[in-house]
């Protein structure tokens, strides 16, 4: 267990501004790294029998206002930098006083402050007065996610990508982008779409914000080696929506379809889904969170693809592979396209229960299956499990790609 210290500031922290205040307040400590947006440093004890983890401090990462917690956005106008310190539970006392001096010199050195994320609260510059920040609102929505699956031995134009994206529905293109959050990287900036083809490129995985009701989307391609010749690795793309936001909007309903549909052709989808969950926490600064109360439903596969999901969607995608292997009364409850069949069940996007009735009869050998549970390792939701993926056992059959 572990927490936190955020500082955020107008100017770098250096190295030699945590030796310095090291030095002066003698505190016995061995630092082992840098501070630079991809490290960090390692503070341990430095006793004469062992040493003791006592701090991590990471950064400093660039960053804009927008990025920072909403109760320093006041403090640091623009844009800035922002490291994290993290603490041990267990710590001594004096040396968490210690540890909150330092980040408090840092703050001071490089026109800053200092925030408690576990309080929520500024730390520094003392604030006794006045409210500081507009409190972060969390609003339960119905989360639509439109995700598409391509083989990974087929390349995925990410070129194709944007473009398809900008033709039919500019506010889901890609406005910040990263591997982690506070995301470095702007499609706005000059070099915005190329810093993007690069991440794409290079096969890493990574995520971006978009402009609502858009909420953002994903890139990830599987890690490795497949766990067994049962399973293929996969390229997948997702884009989530603000459902709640748009059900009651039928033309806007309706682009999200088109969107689904045209990444799927254009960019060569064996599959592709666009399901519901529901009590998604979606903050009023557009992040996301999973609380206790968000729904678990058994879509999440896993790294690798181990064949067609037994959970309906609100919408469905069958390629080419699939397409073939489909029974007359699923290919009737869709509308077929030279590339695939696209299935549609509803006007507006639909939960598992709305859905309840609407199953498509897919052949059994074609569906992953979930093995018997031995109370290990699941995860309880408040209405469904999600589970792991060696508690699923993959399709019998899976069919070629290439």
């Amino acid at each position: 267990m572990s927490f936190d210290i955020i500082i955020a500031t107008r100017n770098p922290p250096t190295r030699d501004m945590v030796e310095s205040h090291v030095r002066a307040s003698r505190w016995r400590l061995s630092l082992t790294g840098d501070l630079s947006p991809d490290s960090g440093i390692v503070a341990e004890s430095a006793g004469l029998l062992r040493r003791k983890y006592v701090f991590n401090l990471s950064g400093p990462q660039p960053a804009e206002n927008e990025d920072f917690p909403a109760p320093v956005q006041r403090l640091v106008r623009g844009s800035g930098y922002l490291l994290e310190m993290n603490l041990p539970w267990g710590l001594p006392e004096r040396d968490i006083m210690r540890a909150y001096a330092l980040c408090e010199h840092l703050a001071k050195a490089c026109d800053g402050c200092v925030f408690d994320p576990q309080g929520d609260r500024i730390v520094f510059p003392d604030l006794p007065d006045r409210k500081a920040h507009r409190e972060r609102v969390e609003t339960p929505v119905r989360q639509l996610s439109l995700e598409w699956f391509f083989a990974d031995s087929a390349p995925v134009n990410g070129s194709t990508f944007l473009a398809t994206v900008q033709r039919v529905w500019p506010q889901a293109m890609p406005t910040r982008f990263g591997t982690y959050d506070p995301m470095r990287f702007k499609m706005a900036d000059a070099t915005g779409r190329t810093d993007f083809m690069i991440m794409w490129e290079d096969g890493r995985s990574f995520f971006w914000k978009s402009a609502k009701p858009v909420i953002g989307g994903s890139f990830f391609r599987s890690p490795g080696i497949a766990e067994s010749p049962a399973m293929r690795r996969q390229v997948q793309l997702s884009v989530s929506l603000n459902a709640t936001a748009i059900e009651s909007h039928p033309a806007v309903c309706d682009r999200a379809v088109n969107l689904f549909l045209a990444v799927a052709q254009e960019l060569g989808a064996f599959f592709g889904a666009g399901y519901v969950t529901r009590d998604v926490l979606l903050g009023n600064r557009g992040d996301v969170w999973y609380g206790p109360d968000t729904e678990s439903i058994g879509f999440t596969r896993g790294p690798w693809w181990i064949g067609l999901p037994p959970t309906q969607t609100w919408l469905t995608w069958f390629g080419k592979p699939y397409r073939s292997l489909l029974p007359t009364d699923v290919e009737a409850s869709g509308v077929a396209h030279a590339d695939g069949l696209l299935v549609r069940l509803g006007p507006a996007p639909m939960d598992a229960d709305q859905l309840r009735g609407l199953t498509l009869s897919l052949p059994t050998e074609l569906v992953w299956s979930e093995l018997p549970s031995d109370g290990r390792g699941s995860v309880t939701g408040s209405r469904g499990r999600l589970l792991p993926q060696d508690e699923r056992s993959p399709a019998a059959f899976i069919p070629p790609f290439e």
